[in-house]
This record gives C-alpha cells, structure tokens and sequence, in this order.
C-alpha cells in the first residue's frame, strides 16, 4: 500500500536490499520475488519522491547523493520497524520507548539526579529539561513533552492526569544583620524595598496574589527573574523577600534549622503558613542569609 510519503516500508526493504546486493535480480532473490516486481518498485519509488535513487550507468548499482541520503534513513527505519515488531509479538513493554519529562529548576537542583535514576529503569530514550512553568505547560499542551513537574495544575485543561507531589510553605528572607520585628510586614516594607520575582513566574504571581489578598501594597521597585539573583540582593541589604524552601535550597542554602515565631502582634499581616529560617550555609561569595 502506497502511502502519501512516497514510499513504505517494503519499498525501502527493496531499496537497501537491491543497493547492498548490487543488483536489482540479486535483491530479488534474496526476498524472494521476481525481478520484475523489484524493478517496478524501484520506479514507483522513485516516481513517488521524485529524485532518483540509482546512477543506471554503473555495474554495481550505485547511489546519487539522493539515493546514499534515503539508504541511511530508510536504514535506521527499517531498524525501527523490526525492533518494533519483535517487542510486539515477544510482549516486552517493560521498557518505555521516549519519557520526555520538563520541570521547575528548584525540582532540578533538588531531585534531578535520582529522577533521572528514576527515568533510566524504564526507557533509555529521554530528555530532561528545565525553565519557567509556563513554558512547560504550553509545551505539555502541544504534546512537545510527555511529563511535567510544575506549580501549574493546569485546572482549565480537561484530559490530563494530575498527581500532587509536595506542599511547601512561603518563607521570609531578611538580610544578614537584621535586628527588627519577623511578625509584621507591614513595618518591615516601611524599612526595606520588597525584592519581587517577575511577574512572568507562576511564583511571582502566586506570591502577588498572596499579597494581595492580605491587603499589603508594596512599591514596584525591584523585579528579578530568578531565585540567585533575588537572594544575591536581599544577601547584600537591599531588601527582603518571599520565596520557598526549594528556592532556597536551589540557591545553596543547605543544612537549615527552623525556628518559628512565638506570635503574632495584631499588625502583622498573616503570611500562611511562613517560617522563619537560618541556613548555616553561604550563597558563593556573599554574606550568609538570615531567614
């Protein structure tokens, strides 16, 4: 059956078995057909594609630059197709044949490397990618990959099968030194500029909404787009921050003891549920956080 690529899979078995033997009445008796089948075959082939596959003049057969280009590919297709077959009829499909997975880059720094352990047992065909979750979404969306881990559920698309993994909290995070109040800030903001992510990430915008919602307006100032960047600037006294225990931990801040706040003042607007960290670890080259 001729398909609209011009070609099929016989087609291509008689291509490369008439270009290996040399001869298109070897290539027949190799499959097991008459010459003149493997001869019309050739000629549709051909005629499908339009370019020619043989130089007609040479004894062996020989390729043009067309015809050595579709032997390599038809090759590696031919491959394919029995090994396809033969995992088929033998029932072996403990083995994935393409994971393409794409998550967050705090996931990354915190569970690449036994994921990709993960990956290994059940396809040796994957890619890993990392970035901002709505790249990840819409490449999801268009089947551009296969698995997302994302802080984006994606609640307005039907057809998808959603797992959730882990909650994590909001932390604080104020410059090394800080010597003011952890349970108002409304009062820190009046001291120090708010250090923001872009509103392009679903972080930035979960922790607008956050703020929002509690009433707290803090001025535009400072935009930064990723977790090193905002904590290099708080780390050097310029702000403070909102981020998460992944951020942190994506950043370097490792070895962490938690310690939460004995109360609340009744100014305080309520940041649910933040704790208050101290790392016992340094970003590279700046002063250690206090969180």
């Amino acid at each position: 059956m001729r398909s609209g690529f011009g070609f099929d899979l016989r087609s291509m078995e008689i291509f490369v078995e008439t270009l290996e033997q040399g001869s298109q009445s070897a290539a027949a008796r190799r499959l097991g057909l008459k010459q003149s089948s493997v001869s019309q075959s050739l000629a549709n082939l051909e005629e499908g594609m339009g370019v020619t596959l043989f130089k007609r003049n040479t004894r062996p057969l020989e390729p043009t630059s067309a015809g050595r280009f579709f032997y390599d590919r038809a090759r590696r297709l031919l491959e394919e197709a029995r090994s396809t077959r033969r995992e088929l009829v033998s029932g072996a499909f403990g083995q994935l044949h393409q994971v393409r997975l794409a998550l967050v880059d705090s996931m990354a720094t915190a569970v690449g490397q036994p994921l990709i352990e993960l990956i290994r047992r059940y396809t040796r065909d994957y890619t890993l990618t990392t970035g901002l979750s709505h790249m990840h979404s819409h490449a999801l969306l268009t089947r551009h990959v296969d698995i997302i881990i994302s802080d984006d559920r994606l609640e307005n698309y039907d057809g998808l099968e959603r797992h959730s993994l882990l909650r994590e909290p909001f932390v604080l995070v104020m410059p090394l030194g800080w010597a003011g109040p952890l349970d108002n800030l409304r009062w820190i903001a009046r001291q120090l500029d708010f250090v923001r992510y872009t509103p392009q990430s679903l972080i930035g915008q979960a922790i607008e909404r956050h703020l929002r919602l509690n009433k707290l307006e803090l001025p535009a100032r400072l935009h930064l787009d990723n977790t090193f960047a905002v904590l290099r600037l708080v780390s050097a006294g310029a702000g403070w921050t909102i981020t998460t225990p992944l951020c942190l931990y994506q950043a370097g801040c490792c070895s962490i003891s938690i310690r939460r706040t004995a109360g609340r003042s009744s100014s305080a607007v309520p940041v649910a549920p933040i704790s208050w960290w101290k790392p016992n670890c340094r970003l590279p080259n700046s002063p250690t956080l206090t969180m």
